[in-house]
């Protein structure tokens, strides 16, 4: 696990090879343990290594033996031994045991299809000194992070947003797009990035670029479903459940201690019994609210107490929100996922002992397992009985509708769903977990050209994964896969892990899981009035009996609500007053105002959303303001100048 930047000079200019050390250093949290930069005339590679696997001999940027190609790679390649045998068949010697040197001999014998073969989580680049040519790539889901800055004389990656625009400042420009569709859906969506000019790089893509020209390719969509499943529902669960254990095993792979995020959950809970299994964990962290609605520590304590391992309880109250500045900067793009602070939290109590962590993500929704899905289901069944009249009213009404502070109430639940009945199911799928409406959202941006913007981002998504209009459960799947997956929740566990030098890694993430869970029928994972999950729910009861199979959904929310009105109002003061929102510029200060006094007096919960405008000011301050290359970090980096001997 890793920090990578490279910098692509397309005419042989001079490369300012102090701002890019500087630049790469700005990742040192991504990896503590070492840092070295290769260059030469039209190429700078930088790397900060966290060690995980050959402790000793993979430290990057990594030559190959005839010093013709150089690589930088964040990630892990789980299936690293296996493509290592492989490729010695096809006469590749190894000077070590990295996975790292697999990528490079790996590019050397498949060229532009190696991530085909790729199993794990990765984002990297290869330059071809012959060629003249550097080839980026990215995992399947996204896992890992990749940002391009591209004009027309040099090409620039990174692994976080931060250093791009550091090089880039103070030429800075916010995307208006992106920000209509981050007041929207609480993330920003796509390949697009809060800053106009970079982007990401798309979840199992590639790209190659060459003085001549510039290729893209596409190596991975999530799968079709089975047409005519011949399995029956106990095969079916039989068959994930030997999957799930080849991934947990494929997956743990590492030259140090693993453990486990364990929420007591469904997902966490199957992963741990996988685990404890094949002999991999004997440790697991959990989050303990001071609010008794939030904590799952009485699950988690049981699952630990049934598979005898040792649960480490991580206590969370509102000291906490003392990091909220912190959390947004190493956020890169505004995330205005509240639980990143209790993702912040046990990251950083794990870190303390780890370097490696494993969780349940991606379960939700390779399974069907979020309440929007239900929702949209219902609001299907909704559409064809209520007139368009009746269901504007309800949407109307939404608001007036009091909501509780316990976590995710019957009333919170109610009033989300209520609010988006006048749109179509599709685009209403989309605001379960956001926020503002477009329509509401439009009044927060000063720029009135933004306006329409704001309005269009649900008709846009539905367009990007070819939605119908009435959407069946697999497809909102996929949608969510290819956008909520590693653009909030990915992300949001990538940047809080690695804020704290830990390397999270997601099993159900395996493509020989995450395939298979996708092309499942819906009538295995989700019934129209039923329990989500259905098959993971199967299993999960197999292993645990009723305490788990049975569980409801927690998540990982936090009293927001609460904490705004209190622990949190002098943050929430400073960071929405009028002078504040004057000086960014890019918000209609009335509106926020308005928001905020509403919520202040208790006329209506608006937690949520004034997390997230708050969280784009302090984005804003941080990202914008003071984004100079100056006073980043005292750590060296050594020169790389030939292969390892």
């Amino acid at each position: 696990m890793c920090g990578i930047l490279g910098y692509y000079s397309k005419f042989s200019d001079s490369l300012a090879i102090e701002s890019l050390c500087i630049a790469t250093n700005q990742l040192a949290h991504r990896g503590p343990d070492d840092g070295a930069w290769w260059a030469n005339d039209s190429f700078f590679l930088g790397h900060r290594r966290l060690s995980i696997i050959d402790l000793g001999m993979g430290s990057q940027p990594m030559l190959s033996v005839d010093n013709r190609y150089v690589i930088v790679f964040n990630g892990e390649i789980y299936n690293y031994i296996e493509l290592q045998n492989e490729l010695r068949k096809r006469g590749c010697v190894f000077r070590t045991k990295s996975d790292t040197e697999v990528i490079l001999e790996g590019y050397r014998v498949f060229g532009v299809d190696l991530p085909k073969f790729l199993v794990g989580m990765f984002a990297f680049g290869i330059v071809d000194r012959v060629e003249q040519t550097l080839y980026l790539c990215r995992d399947r889901f996204g896992e890992k992070p990749l940002f391009i800055n591209e004009t027309h004389s040099a090409i620039c990656f990174a692994s976080e947003l931060g250093p791009l625009a550091s090089l880039l400042w103070p030429n800075i420009e916010i995307d208006r797009t992106a920000l209509a569709e981050y007041l929207c859906l609480n993330y920003v969506p796509g390949e697009r990035t809060m800053i106009h000019g970079i982007h990401r790089l798309a979840p199992g893509t590639w790209r190659l670029y060459s003085p001549k020209a510039t290729q893209s390719g596409i190596y991975w969509k999530p799968p079709p479903p089975l047409v005519d499943c011949a399995l029956s529902f106990d095969c079916a669960t039989r068959e994930l459940r030997t999957r799930i254990d080849q991934a947990v095993n494929i997956a743990l792979r590492s030259d140090v201690p693993v453990t486990l995020f364990l929420s007591g959950g469904i997902d966490s809970s199957i992963i741990a019994e996988s685990a404890v299994r094949q002999g991999h964990l004997q440790h697991a962290y959990c989050l303990n609210f001071a609010e008794e609605s939030y904590s799952e520590i009485h699950n988690a304590t049981q699952v630990a107490n049934r598979l005898g391992i040792e649960l480490r309880r991580v206590d969370f109250s509102a000291d906490e929100l003392a990091n909220f500045l912190l959390l947004v900067q190493h956020s890169d793009d505004p995330l205005a996922d509240s639980s990143s602070l209790a993702v912040w939290t046990l990251s950083r109590a794990v870190a303390k002992d780890y370097k490696v962590v494993i969780s349940g993500d991606g379960g939700d929704e390779l399974f069907g397992g979020y309440l929007t899905y239900k929702a949209t289901m219902f609001l299907r069944y909704i559409i064809k009985i209520l007139p368009i009249i009746v269901r504007q009213s309800f949407s109307e009404l939404a608001h007036k509708i009091p909501v509780g502070d316990r976590k995710v109430s019957f009333s919170y639940k109610l009033m989300r769903f209520l609010r988006g009945m006048n749109l179509n199911p599709a685009e209403a799928h989309f605001t379960w977990n956001g926020t503002w409406l477009p329509k509401d959202a439009s009044r927060f941006i000063s720029d009135l050209t933004s306006h329409e913007l704001a309005r269009d981002v649900l008709i846009n998504l539905v367009a990007r994964h070819q939605l119908t209009l009435e959407p069946d459960l697999l497809d909102l799947q996929r949608a969510d896969a290819c956008d909520y997956l590693p653009n909030d929740i990915l992300t949001k566990v990538d940047r809080m892990t690695m804020a704290h030098g830990l390397e999270a890694r997601a099993p159900f993430l395996v493509p020989s899981v995450a395939e298979f869970g996708l092309s499942l029928p819906a009538k295995f994972k989700l019934t129209p009035f039923g329990q989500p999950k259905l098959i993971l729910r199967k299993l999960a009861t197999q292993l645990y009996g009723s305490m788990i199979g049975t569980a409801k959904k927690q998540g990982f929310s936090i009293p927001v609500h609460r904490w705004l009105r209190g622990p949190m109002r002098p943050l929430v003061e400073d960071l929405l007053s009028k002078p504040s929102l004057d000086q960014i510029d890019i918000l209609n200060s009335d509106a926020v105002l308005d928001s905020k006094r509403i919520h202040m007096n208790g006329q209506a919960q608006l937690g949520f959303e004034l997390w997230g405008l708050m969280v784009l000011v302090a984005w804003y301050r941080a990202r914008i303001f003071s984004n100079s290359l100056t006073n980043r970090s005292d750590a060296k980096l050594r020169q790389v100048t030939s292969s390892p001997i």
